[in-house]
């Protein structure tokens, strides 16, 4: 909440539902997202839970030891899996359904 009194333009948010259960960190989700729709602010998430940023980001940037890997639309990714050979482990990871689910983008 103390981020967004200034009016930002963007909003930095690291691993802010770790240790959330599901209820609360969708909560959470869905209140950034309405507020970001309200107020215009764009919203950098940085997470390690690749179902919870299959369903709530528009963009991913895949990082491996620092570097950018691959970066797509998650519905991109969603579809073909990634490009880049660790996007792929990664997908291929997850359970079927957390890879196709289109959550509420």
């Amino acid at each position: 909440a103390m981020a967004l009194a200034l009016d930002p333009e963007l909003v930095i948010m690291d691993e802010p539902t770790t240790a959330l259960d599901v209820i609360v960190q969708q909560e959470i989700l869905l209140t950034v997202r309405r507020l970001q729709e309200e107020r215009g602010f764009g919203v950098l998430f940085i997470t390690h839970d690749l179902p919870l940023l299959l369903r709530h980001a528009d963009r991913a940037v895949v990082m491996r030891d620092g570097r950018v890997l691959e970066e797509a639309t998650t519905a991109e990714l969603r579809r073909t899996g990634g490009a880049d050979p660790y996007t792929r482990q990664l997908l291929a990871a997850l359970p079927r359904a957390a890879r196709s689910e289109g959550g509420d983008r």
